[in-house]
């Protein structure tokens, strides 16, 4: 009975299952919801997937790697400017006027005192005499003193009576100056805004330069319309520059305009040594391209002069008066102003009487020292016997040479030109206008240890040698310590 009753319910539960399951198929899933619960460190399946996908990737890629040869690491490419030097030197003689010995210690200038550490500098450059811009770059360039190249000053008076400012003319430069004697020795040369080096003529003039000064340029505009120039030459083929010479001003032009000690001057102290890694910069990243093969890169900046604190002006005709101005023509320059006698007695004994009371009266004026030109100190090499005066007036610091005309003859720089700088003191008189200078070259210096004071004499033939050339006639031979 049991067995019976097991039986049927069996039976019972089968059809049951059978009839849930012919509904099922019947009505589909509709309604029929899963769920599931996730636990902590549960992960999705398509982030199981593509995990998967990644580790067979990096299977197969180990696989292939292990298939082929080993590869011999590649090394960065050297930098075009990393040449091996051996090849010719290439000069580049750039001169900053009124670079103070003190700026590199007060003013923000990385770039320079980096090739201070990486070749030779002093901040004890003696500046011959007179400490003027256009006498001491004539003096840098030829290798010789104003007696014999002839720009005695900034302002100079010419043997037909014309006075001549801030000269341009390459005639009046009576010495041979370097670019000149680079060309005639084979050296292609580019010179930019260097006193005296426009308007050149003749059969050696260089290759590149500029028929005018412009005194609002500023430096970066100097060195960037330079460069374009080289780009240009080595573009057009033929023999690359080896010598390069520029004259930038911002330094002098702050100096002046608000004083050697000025923050505004610091700050253009700053602003040039930027320009200036910026221009080496790009030499050294397009030096495949402007210089010779394997040549070395030779950096060598100068200065004229320093600078000194102006704090009075001295208008010299009113000073002496109209009645001393009647025998005298005066040409005058910051702080050197030659004169010239005129209108003299015919008779001998009444000139030498006449000009005893002229140099007595000019022995009262306090601001200044009157030398005779045959009295001039040897050592000043002053002596050219057309431009220099018949007195020399040497101004005390720190007084300056001003055309402005005030109530008194003697007045405040601030009522004059506008200028707080001042320059042309004897070295001997003040320190002030020492100055820097600098020279380094890459990959290989040239330069040796500079002694403790060093003159402008030596720079031409300094540069001639780096060049491999001879200096010009009668220009001095001593050079800087090179290596």
């Amino acid at each position: 009975m049991f067995r019976s009753l097991a039986s049927s319910l069996l039976t019972l539960v089968a059809i049951l299952l059978f009839s849930f399951m012919l509904l099922f198929l019947w009505s589909g899933s509709d309604g029929i919801q899963f769920t599931r619960n996730s636990f902590e460190g549960d992960r999705s399946t398509q982030g199981l997937l593509a995990e998967q996908r990644r580790v067979d990737e990096a299977t197969r890629l180990a696989k292939n790697a292990s298939n082929r040869p080993e590869e011999t690491p590649q090394e960065e490419p050297e930098p075009v400017s990393k040449g091996s030097g051996s090849g010719p030197a290439v000069v580049v003689w750039i001169s900053i006027p009124g670079f103070r010995g003190d700026y590199l210690e007060k003013s923000e200038t990385p770039f320079l005192k980096k090739l201070a550490e990486d070749g030779a500098a002093t901040n004890k450059m003696r500046p011959s005499f007179p400490c003027l811009t256009y006498p001491a770059h004539a003096t840098m360039a030829t290798g010789v003193t104003p007696d014999k190249h002839g720009i005695v000053a900034d302002r100079i008076r010419t043997p037909s009576g014309e006075i001549v400012d801030r000269p341009t003319d390459s005639a009046l430069l009576l010495a041979e100056p370097i670019w000149t004697t680079a060309t005639r020795q084979g050296v292609k040369t580019l010179v930019h805004d260097w006193p005296l080096s426009q308007n050149q003529g003749g059969e050696h003039k260089a290759a590149h330069f500029l028929d005018a000064f412009d005194p609002a340029s500023t430096d970066e505009v100097r060195l960037n319309k330079a460069l374009e120039q080289w780009r240009a030459d080595a573009t057009a083929g033929g023999e690359k520059l080896r010598l390069v010479m520029l004259r930038l001003d911002d330094i002098l032009r702050a100096g002046l305009a608000h004083g050697p000690r000025a923050d505004d001057t610091y700050a253009a102290v700053g602003a040039t040594d930027t320009a200036l890694k910026s221009f080496f910069d790009t030499l050294q990243a397009e030096w495949a391209t402007l210089a010779p093969p394997d040549a070395n890169l030779v950096i060598f900046l100068t200065t004229d002069h320093g600078l000194a604190e102006r704090e009075k002006n001295v208008n010299i005709a009113h000073l002496l008066g109209p009645e001393m101005m009647a025998n005298a023509d005066i040409v005058a320059h910051d702080a050197i102003a030659n004169l010239f006698f005129k209108n003299l007695p015919e008779n001998e004994g009444e000139r030498k009487i006449f000009i005893n009371k002229f140099d007595n009266e000019l022995s009262k004026r306090i601001y200044f020292r009157p030398l005779k030109k045959e009295e001039l100190p040897g050592n000043w090499a002053y002596q050219h016997p057309e431009r220099t005066g018949d007195r020399v007036l040497v101004l005390k610091a720190p007084y300056s040479f001003a055309d402005e005309k005030a109530d008194e003859p003697v007045y405040e720089a601030s009522a004059g030109p506008g200028l707080f700088g001042a320059y042309g003191y004897p070295v001997e008189e003040s320190g002030r206008m020492s100055g820097q200078i600098f020279l380094a070259g890459y990959p290989n210096s040239p330069a040796g240890a500079f002694a403790s004071e060093v003159g402008q004499l030596s720079f031409h033939a300094t540069v001639c040698k780096l060049l491999g050339i001879e200096p010009a006639p009668g220009a001095a031979t001593e050079t800087l310590p090179l290596k």
